[in-house]
């Protein structure tokens, strides 16, 4: 030995965090929920493979939208006003500061 002393960190000898997942589908019309630990690739796998069997992805949770069927605004609950892109909504209420609202659709 030279005096020095040749360590190696443990940390670099533990294994690598997990992750926790939990995934919900409906799988021929019956809804499952599977929650796991791995890692990110074990989920992929496990998304692909729900997939194969014919399992649907749940579906976004929409918007509340009024008769018209723009949505409304989460903070002034009033109807969004069409944007110029299609399908995109904002509103256009302004807030006690006189600045625009920021909310988007």
């Amino acid at each position: 030995m030279n005096g020095q002393l040749n360590v190696t960190p443990i940390e670099s000898k533990q294994p690598q965090p997990t992750c926790r997942f939990t995934i919900q589908a409906a799988l021929r019309g019956f809804p499952i929920t599977i929650e796991g630990e791995g890692r990110a690739a074990d989920l992929k796998i496990i998304c692909d493979r729900l997939l194969d069997l014919g399992a649907e992805p749940p579906q976004a949770a929409s918007k509340a939208s009024n008769a018209a069927g723009a949505p409304l605004c989460p903070v002034h609950n009033a109807p969004m006003k069409p944007s110029r892109k299609p399908g995109k909504f904002y509103c256009a209420k302004k807030a006690e500061d006189g600045e625009y609202c920021r909310e988007v659709a």
